[in-house]
C-alpha cells in the first residue's frame, strides 16, 4: 500500500516500514509503528528551536522521536533520524501534552527527528494539545505531499521549514529527488496563516544556491524569515564543507537584499542574530549565540515597531522573563550530550548503533543528565563520567584503560603547571568564534587553562551563558590576556580573528605578541580528545620547557583508541569520529574493540 505522508510515497507493507521505517500497514491502513512514541519531552524557549518572530522569549515543550526521510551527510542528530527503534517506554501525546501543562508552557513542538516520520503521531498530539489550548508547531524538511499539508496546517500554529538548498543537487545529497515539493509547501503555508520561517544550510561552495533559496522565499514573502545555518561538519562530511564565521557573514548581506530579516547562526559572537529594521537598518532587538541552531534574546523584545514607523511581523506575545534552560536542555543541544556519549563508547571500542542507544536510554533522564553535565566540566570528574559510561556500557576494564592513560598525562601536565608556579601569572582568554564571545568560566575548556598553570580571565565574567556570553572590546582590553586561545568546537581563522581584533580595538598583549592559539577540532571539549588539548594548552602557555611531543602523544591516543595513526586522520567537528570519511572501516582494525 502506497503511503501519502510524504512525497516519497513509499510501498509499506508487511516487509517494509517506509524510508523512514516509522509505518507499518495493518489491513488497507497505514498507521505509526506501534513502537513509535515521543523519547523525550524539555521545556525550551522558542529561539532555540530556533524561532526568532513567534512569541518571543516563549516557553515551549519540545518533544522528538526517531525517523526521517531525508539522508543528510553530517547529520546533527544521526540516530535520532534513522528511525531505529530506541529501547525506551515512549511518551504517547496525551502524556506531553499533560507534561506541557503542567510545566506552564505555551505549547509543544516536535524537533531534532522528521515529524513526517511521526505524522500520525504528531497529528494525534496536536489534536490533543489543540483541545487543552497549547499552541503546536514543528521544525521540518516539509516534504509533505499537498494533500497531508493541507490536514496538517490545519492543526499547527508554527514551523521552521529547513531548507537544503534552491537546486534539486542540493537536494539530491540528501537523497530527495527534488526541492519543488518544500517551496510549494512554504507557500502554502503561509497563504493558510501558519507562521513560517525558513533556515537554509550554507556549506562552503554552494552560495549561489543560498541566494537562490532567499529570492524563492521572497517570492513568497519577503518578511520570511531566512536563517543561514553556517555548516558544522559532523559525521562523515570533511571540515573543507565549513565557511567561516566571516564569510557566512558577507553572504548574509547580499541575502538582505532579498529577504527583509536575515539571521546567522552556529556563528558565535556575530551580530547577525539581531533584528534590524530593513527600513532604516536600526537595532530592534538583540540576541547571542546559545548553542548549536539557538539563540537567545539580551532582553525582552515588547516594541516591534522601529523609531521609523515600520513594523516587523511578529506573532504573539514577549514573555517578560526569558526561560533559561539547564544543562544540556534547549534546542538541539540534546544531541550534543548524545554525541558526548558516543564519544566516549568509541574510545571504548563499542561501535554498535544498538549498544549506543542502550547505553543512551540508561543514562538521559534528567538527573543523570545534570549529573554529567557537571562531570564534564573538570579533568578529574571526566574520568568519572568515562566511569559510568563504561559501566552502562559493561565494560568497566575497557574504561579503566582509558582512565588510566588520560591519569598518566594528567599527572605530568599537573607535575609541569606546578615546576613553573614561581613564574610570573600567565593571563588567558578563551573565546568561541569570536573575540567577542567568551566562554563560561566554568566550562572544561577553562578549567584546562587552570590545571595548565595559567590564570583563566574568564574567571571575571559576571553571567552565564550557553556555552558563554558575548563581552565587550574593554573586558578583553582591561584584563589583557598574554595568550588567547579560540575553541575547537567552533572556531574562526586567525587571519579573521586578528582583523576583527584590530576592528574591535582590542590591543591586548596576546593580540599584539601574535599568540592567539586556534585549538585543533574537537580537541577541547566534548570527547576524550580534550586530554590532547589539554597538553596543547600546556606547550603553549610553557613554551621551550614542557617536554610534550604532542604529535608522538597524538599518535598514541588515536592508534590505542580509534585504531588509526594521528598522521591519517581528517578530523571534523565530530565528538565521536576522529576523522571524516572512511574511518569508521579503519576502526575495526583496533586490536581492543
Amino acid at each position: 500500500m502506497q503511503c501519502n505522508v510524504c512525497e516519497f510515497g513509499c510501498e509499506i507493507n508487511e516487509y517494509s516500514r517506509g524510508r523512514c521505517g516509522t509505518y507499518v500497514c495493518t489491513g488497507d491502513t497505514i498507521v505509526q509503528a506501534p513502537d513509535m512514541g515521543y523519547l523525550g519531552a524539555y521545556p525550551v524557549s522558542i529561539e532555540t528551536i530556533p524561532l526568532l518572530h513567534y512569541y518571543p522569549s516563549g516557553k515551549f515543550l519540545q518533544v522528538f522521536s526517531t525517523g526521517c526521510n531525508f539522508q543528510c551527510s553530517g547529520c546533527v542528530a544521526r540516530l535520532l533520524s534513522s528511525g531505529k527503534s530506541l529501547p525506551r517506554s515512549p511518551l504517547p501525546p496525551s502524556q506531553v501534552v499533560e507534561r506541557a501543562l503542567q510545566q506552564q508552557c505555551l505549547g509543544v513542538v516536535s524537533t531534532l527527528n522528521e515529524p513526517a516520520a511521526n505524522y500520525y503521531l504528531f497529528r494525534d498530539l496536536a489534536v490533543q494539545a489543540k483541545e487543552k489550548g497549547l499552541l503546536v508547531g514543528c521544525s521540518t524538511n516539509c516534504y509533505f505531499t499537498g494533500e497531508t499539508l493541507s490536514k496538517l496546517g490545519q492543526l499547527v500554529d508554527f514551523m521552521n521549514v529547513g531548507i537544503k538548498g534552491y537546486s534539486d543537487r542540493s537536494y539530491i545529497n540528501c537523497g530527495v529527488p527534488s526541492s519543488a515539493p518544500v517551496f510549494r509547501n512554504i507557500s502554502r503555508l503561509f497563504d493558510m496563516g501558519v507562521h513560517v520561517e525558513t533556515s537554509v544550510v550554507y556549506c562552503k561552495g554552494n552560495e549561489e544556491d543560498v541566494i537562490k533559496v532567499a529570492e524563492a522565499v521572497s517570492d513568497i514573502s519577503s518578511t520570511i524569515p531566512v536563517q543561514v545555518m553556517r555548516f558544522i561538519p559532523f559525521g562523515d562530511a570533511p571540515i573543507e564543507l565549513e565557511p567561516s564565521i566571516g564569510e557566512v557573514e558577507n553572504l548574509c548581506t547580499s541575502l538582505r537584499k532579498h529577504v527583509d530579516y536575515v539571521y546567522l547562526f552556529n556563528s558565535p559572537g556575530t551580530e547577525l542574530l539581531n533584528t534590524y529594521c530593513p527600513e532604516c537598518g536600526g537595532t530592534l532587538t538583540e540576541r547571542e549565540f546559545y548553542g548549536p541552531m539557538g539563540s537567545r534574546s539580551l532582553k525582552p523584545w515588547i516594541n516591534y515597531t522601529c523609531k521609523c514607523g515600520k513594523s516587523v511581523p511578529v506573532k504573539g506575545i514577549t514573555a517578560i522573563e526569558s526561560f533559561s534552560e539547564e544543562g544540556f536542555m534547549g534546542g538541539y543541544r540534546i544531541s550534543r550530550a548524545f554525541g558526548m556519549v558516543h564519544a566516549v563508547l568509541t574510545c571504548l571500542g563499542i561501535l554498535d548503533d544498538s549498544r549506543l542507544i542502550d547505553v543512551w536510554r540508561k543514562i538521559s533522564d534528567f538527573g543523570t543528565l545534570m549529573q554529567i553535565h557537571h562531570m564534564i566540566q573538570q579533568p578529574y570528574a571526566y574520568l568519572e563520567f568515562i566511569r559510568l559510561i563504561a559501566e552502562m556500557a559493561g565494560v568497566p576494564k575497557k574504561g579503566e584503560e582509558l582512565i588510566s592513560f588520560i591519569r598518566t598525562r594528567l599527572e605530568l601536565v599537573r607535575s609541569l603547571a606546578a615546576e613553573n608556579s614561581n613564574d610570573v601569572s600567565h593571563k588567558v582568554y578563551y573565546c568561541m568564534g569570536s573575540p567577542l564571545f567568551a566562554l563560561n568560566a566554568g566550562r572544561m575548556e577553562n578549567s584546562l587553562v587552570t590545571f595548565s598553570g595559567g590564570v583563566s580571565i574568564n574567571k571575571q565574567l559576571q553571567k552565564e551563558g550557553k556555552p558563554g556570553v558575548n563581552v565587550s572590546p574593554s573586558f578583553i582590553n582591561e584584563h589583557n590576556p598574554d595568550t588567547i586561545f579560540i575553541s575547537g568546537f567552533l572556531s574562526r581563522p586567525l587571519d579573521e580573528f586578528y582583523a576583527l581584533c584590530r576592528q574591535y580595538g582590542i590591543h591586548a598583549d596576546a593580540v599584539k605578541q601574535q599568540r592567539v592559539y586556534a585549538v585543533p577540532p574537537s580537541w577541547d571539549f566534548g570527547n576524550p580528545r580534550w586530554l590532547l588539548g589539554l597538553m596543547y594548552i600546556a606547550d603553549k602557555l610553557h613554551p621551550g620547557n614542557s617536554g610534550i611531543d604532542l604529535q608522538k602523544e597524538a599518535d598514541e591516543f588515536y592508534m590505542q583508541f580509534y585504531g588509526l595513526p594521528f598522521e591519517e586522520a581528517t578530523p571534523n567537528r565530530s565528538f565521536h569520529s576522529p576523522s571524516s570519511g572512511t574511518w569508521p572501516r579503519q576502526v575495526l582494525r583496533c586490536t581492543h574493540a
